[in-house]
């Protein structure tokens, strides 16, 4: 939950309950599954819920997880098509490697998991996730108090691997929709995992060739604050409704 611009927001900022709520937030900017997942790494993190001195009874643990491991996969995910191909966008999605970010997101989530269950007072507690929005792969940077710093993070793939920006789109969906996937299919398999999915389809979606905030996207990978508090409503009634299930 980390800004991704300065001046921005954040998906917690607009977050409003029922009752008076305490968040605390872990988050650092670019974090990744993988790191997150790693308890040498991220002390502080296993210290809060499952050290018997320091830890507390948390209601929920809310992550915003895989967007950042498919940052860092992206030039591997997205491929010069074989010989003779490159007529279809999925031409030029290498599915060997899309597989293997599905196998390390889907093992970096069950460390997660296994670090809340050793837990004596969070063992029970929902681990809660969203699907992210469409981004659209353009060179808008993030930018900390109007200096450029960051980003692009989808365009230097395609341009890398020479894929007509007529694909972009659609190979950028196919990606963040198998991300999605990926996440909804780990309600099955890990215990009191919950994904929020109505995330999708909240923001409106910045336009090819922009290179400054558009729509409801601050950069390329980060909505503006206004973009926030649309997923915000969605996310704060999933969490509620979720709560009053636990």
């Amino acid at each position: 939950m980390s800004i991704g611009a300065i001046p921005s927001s954040n998906l917690l900022s607009p977050l409003k309950f029922a009752q008076s709520t305490l968040l605390l937030n872990l988050a650092t900017p670019g974090d990744t599954m993988k790191n997150m997942s790693d308890i040498n790494s991220n002390p502080e993190f296993a210290k809060l819920i499952c050290d018997n001195n320091f830890s507390y009874k948390w209601d929920a643990i809310f992550m915003s997880g895989g967007g950042n491991d498919l940052i860092d996969s992206i030039m591997q995910i997205i491929c010069p098509p074989s010989t003779g191909a490159g007529q279809n966008f999925l031409d030029y999605i290498d599915r060997i490697e899309l597989a293997n970010f599905r196998k390390g997101l889907h093992n970096n989530f069950k460390t997660v998991s296994q670090l809340r269950d050793q837990s004596s007072k969070n063992k029970n507690t929902p681990l809660i996730v969203h699907v992210y929005d469409y981004p659209t792969p353009r060179n808008a940077k993030a930018k900390f108090l109007g200096a450029k710093f960051a980003g692009p993070w989808l365009l230097p793939a395609l341009k890398t691997h020479d894929v007509p920006e007529n694909f972009w789109i659609s190979i950028t969906d196919y990606i963040f929709e198998e991300l999605g996937k990926a996440l909804v299919d780990l309600e099955s398999i890990l215990p009191n995992f919950h994904v929020i999915s109505a995330t999708r389809g909240i923001l409106t979606r910045a336009r090819l060739g922009t290179t400054e905030a558009d729509g409801d996207w601050l950069n390329e990978i980060h909505p503006t604050a206004t973009g926030y508090s649309k997923l915000g409503v969605v996310i704060s009634h999933e969490i509620q409704s979720i709560l009053n299930q636990s």
